[in-house]
């Protein structure tokens, strides 16, 4: 071998030494920790955010400004919460707070005050659409009536929904024109659900949603372990599908009537439960709206809200958002080298949760993003190398392994 090679092999093999050395030291194996920067990353321009509320009973509403430093506007994030949030902001807190210290202006209208105020869930979705209505015009008109707020960028309107909230935010989107919204660049959904006690497929749903621009971009995800798993309980559908899971409901149902919005523009995803570590990571229903954050956090749910939001706006980092890209599908590694199994994505329904996805290795871009040396990259490849087939001294292929939420539909 050349002289000139063995000191950069050297160092491959010294660094690699050292990752194995750090892993093995780790008593278990450890989710993957939240990058340094780029979409999901913890690379924020704002350190601190403000919070306003305002509005009264089911009319209320939450405004949330990025501060330190303070920008004259921003663009504009509406994020609409799940059944059961009767008071505060707590079950999507940890996005908020990801979504307004990465720079935009946050409204959260808080829509719903008891089981059945207003709404009583799937039986009239109506004035609970009236009062997230109501609150979202609330709270844009407080910030426009004083020039020292932070103001909203319109043109630059997002929109997040989860759970029953994601019907509501999807309606919102397709008749966002004749209710006078702010037009939406990109929609996100995360298990939009209506409950399924009124009706086996989201009886809910507008049955058209042509309303959504054909701009939109448009991501729909269901948890493998999600909506998709829960039984019907309910009395709307029919007889026979009492007691049985409900494959088709959820981003199922959403998908097939995005008519408007070419196949370029919307992907349909999901994420399934890896118990390779610990804590496991789960697919259940609100992956995106946990108490605590963890991997699907900033390896999905925020990567993808960030990068939507990039893509709609300057047309960078479509990669990480939309299609079935590495980048897409790449979650994270867990700490001993092995990486999370990858996001599911497709471009029409049905999507179900088996076959499993493959574990997606991180793509090379995406290695290098930390801006450091990162010794899960580095042990990815060690390990993806002990998966592969390799030939004995005996001549024959041998397979040589390298080892080894919160619910709130009504």
């Amino acid at each position: 071998m050349p002289p000139r090679l063995l000191i950069p092999i050297a160092a491959v093999f010294l660094a690699l030494c050292a990752c194995l050395d750090l892993a093995s030291a780790q008593q278990t194996v450890q989710q993957p920790a939240q990058p340094a920067s780029g979409p999901g990353g913890k690379d924020y321009p704002h350190a601190h955010y403000r919070v306003t509320s305002g509005g009264q009973g089911d009319d209320a509403w939450y405004v949330f400004e990025p501060t330190d430093p303070q920008p004259v506007s921003a663009p504009l994030a509406i994020i609409l919460h799940g059944y059961f949030e009767y008071s505060g902001y707590s079950q999507m807190q940890l996005l908020i707070e990801h979504t307004v210290r990465k720079g935009n202006l946050v409204i959260y209208p808080r829509w719903q005050t008891s089981l059945v105020q207003p709404c009583a869930g799937p039986a009239d979705i109506e004035p609970c659409m009236k009062s997230a209505i109501n609150g979202i015009r609330g709270a844009l008109g407080y910030l426009q009536s004083d020039m020292n707020r932070v103001q909203p960028q319109l043109d630059k309107a997002s929109y997040f929904g989860f759970s029953f909230g994601g019907i509501i935010t999807t309606n919102l989107a397709n008749r966002w024109q004749g209710l006078g919204m702010p037009e939406p660049k990109v929609v996100f959904l995360d298990d939009p659900d209506d409950g399924g006690y009124a009706g086996n497929n989201e009886p809910t749903l507008d049955p058209y949603l042509s309303g959504i621009p054909a701009t939109t971009l448009f991501e729909c995800h269901s948890g493998a372990s999600g909506v998709f798993k829960e039984t019907y309980v309910g009395t709307g559908g029919p007889t026979t599908a009492e007691g049985q899971p409900r494959p088709d409901a959820s981003c199922n149902t959403v998908f097939p009537r995005l008519t408007s919005v070419p196949a370029r523009n919307k992907s349909l995803v999901m994420t399934s439960d890896d118990n390779h570590g610990s804590p496991a990571l789960s697919s259940g229903h609100g992956v995106c709206a946990r108490s605590t954050a963890d991997a699907y956090a900033w390896g999905f749910c925020w990567k993808v809200w960030d990068a939507l939001r990039s893509c709609a706006s300057s047309g960078t980092d479509c990669q990480y958002a939309l299609g079935d890209t590495p980048e897409h599908r790449y979650i994270g590694t867990w700490s001993d080298g092995v990486p999370v199994i990858g996001l599911k994505v497709q471009d029409e329904a049905p999507i179900r949760a088996t076959p499993v996805p493959a574990r997606q290795p991180a793509p090379a871009a995406t290695t290098s993003r930390a801006g450091s040396f990162d010794c899960s990259a580095l042990l990815a490849l060690a390990a993806i190398a002990g998966w592969r087939r390799r030939r004995t001294k005996a001549g024959f292929d041998q397979d040589l392994p390298n080892g080894h939420g919160a619910d709130s539909r009504p």
